[in-house]
């Protein structure tokens, strides 16, 4: 293709992250969609769509694959570019790599230290993106990237599939125990003490594991639901099976310890979040040189509580007030929610049209260019020993073009490129 896109996707549960862009460039232009994926078994290889292409390459062969990229831009999830095995292209120094985060959460905390550093371009769902990446360029002294105000589409999914429910009224109400799989998770770091006083309420019990934790460790789960099997599933259960969320939009209640899923149940749902006090999650030790406050960490009690370890015994009685006034908190919810996330009902337009708007740009950069030596080749053809003649130069410049509507001249329209190359050179100093 004249302009040729690649999504990289490291996991098959990542398509739903890149979906609203795709569809997004898909609907309003002619452009191919090429999606590579790490995962041999992806479900993005059941989408039929004209324009998506669809390529699976292997670990191993991913290295040499990224190595010889030939893309005018390469859009993906996984941070760390260059720091590990993913390297910029060696044959392409003009690639636009962009990266699209997976949660809405905050870089300096979630992500390594200098996890963003050799991206040209970075999508920020929210101001916190913004005031981060910035306040980490003037930190460490980096060069400015390109930030593109859009939204995050995944939410506009979930607020249509909570919208499609409609009311929900659990009898008993639903508590799910969603955490995250890092360290000191509160599966393995405070089970028992959680479920030991929620089980004796009449809550209906749904502990969903993070699908990392049970890929990494199977023989924890089987313990956990070992332990556990005298409770009907009506009180308590184990869920494993992840093809659907209808579980996180239906419940009444999230508990977790450091995981985005509270984020997206809160900001989907308009319900609060319970959050317990575990080990702080840290991807970045020194998330503290950047002075903006994490969303991870400021959010906690916004749309929802924060409770220390001392409280568990008191959960019932907590999550109990939460549910009961949960209408007030809605409203709470909903002024974070357009306080933090750009574009709400229409997350994918900022990010999709800047794709459009930059591929069409290097082309049209490209085509302007590859004029250049055939207009000189001409011109040296002019004279025998390849300096144009002045007389035959200007002959040849003044000639009209026929197939130009209003007559120009083969130098007017030289001039016409000049022109719109020293635009593309400002253009390129401004977004340099």
């Amino acid at each position: 293709p004249d302009k040729s896109l690649v999504f990289y996707s490291e996991g098959s549960g990542f398509y739903k992250y890149f979906s609203g862009y795709i569809d997004y460039v898909l609907d309003h232009s002619d452009l191919a969609v090429h999606y590579v994926t790490s995962d041999f078994n992806d479900r993005i290889f059941e989408q039929k769509r004209k324009g998506l292409e669809t390529y699976y390459i292997g670990p191993l062969a991913l290295i040499q694959f990224m190595m010889r990229m030939d893309a005018d831009m390469v859009v993906m999830t996984t941070p760390d570019l260059q720091n590990y095995h993913i390297k910029r292209s060696l044959v392409r120094k003009d690639v636009e790599y962009v990266y699209l985060d997976h949660g809405m959460t905050s870089f300096h905390l979630m992500l390594r230290k200098g996890a963003l550093d050799h991206f040209d371009t970075i999508f920020c769902y929210g101001p916190n993106h913004m005031e981060e990446v910035r306040q980490t360029e003037a930190r460490y002294g980096l060069p400015e990237k390109r930030l593109v105000r859009t939204g995050y589409p995944l939410l506009d999914s979930m607020l249509d599939s909570v919208r499609e429910l409609g009311p929900v009224e659990n009898d008993p109400p639903i508590i799910l125990i969603a955490p995250s799989w890092q360290e000191d998770n509160l599966l393995e770091y405070c089970l028992d003490e959680i479920l030991a006083p929620l089980l004796q309420t009449d809550f209906r019990l749904i502990v969903r594991p993070h699908p990392e934790f049970v890929k990494r460790f199977p023989k924890k789960i089987e313990d956990m639901v070992d332990r556990y099997k005298d409770y009907p599933d009506e009180r308590l259960l184990f869920q494993t099976d992840f093809s659907s969320s209808e579980t996180v939009y239906t419940a009444d209640l999230v508990m977790t310890d450091w995981s985005s899923i509270a984020q997206e149940f809160s900001y989907a749902t308009g319900r609060p979040s319970l959050f317990i006090n575990t080990p702080m999650k840290v991807m970045n030790p020194d998330y503290q040189d950047i002075q903006a406050v994490a969303l991870d960490i400021s959010l906690r009690d916004v749309i929802g509580i924060s409770v220390g370890l001392e409280d568990l015994p008191r959960l019932a009685e907590i999550a109990e007030d939460l549910i009961r006034h949960r209408e007030t908190w809605r409203n709470r919810i909903q002024a974070a929610v357009r306080e933090n996330i750009f574009d709400i009902g229409s997350g994918a337009r900022g990010g999709g049209q800047y794709i459009l708007d930059r591929l069409f740009r290097k082309e049209s950069a490209s085509e302007e260019l590859s004029l250049l030596p055939r207009v000189e080749e001409q011109l040296r053809t002019l004279s025998a020993d390849g300096i144009p003649d002045p007389e035959k130069a200007e002959r040849f410049l003044a000639k009209k073009m026929e197939t130009e509507p209003d007559g120009q001249s083969r130098g007017a329209i030289l001039l016409e490129l000049l022109d719109g190359l020293s635009g593309q050179a400002e253009d390129r100093r401004e977004d340099a």
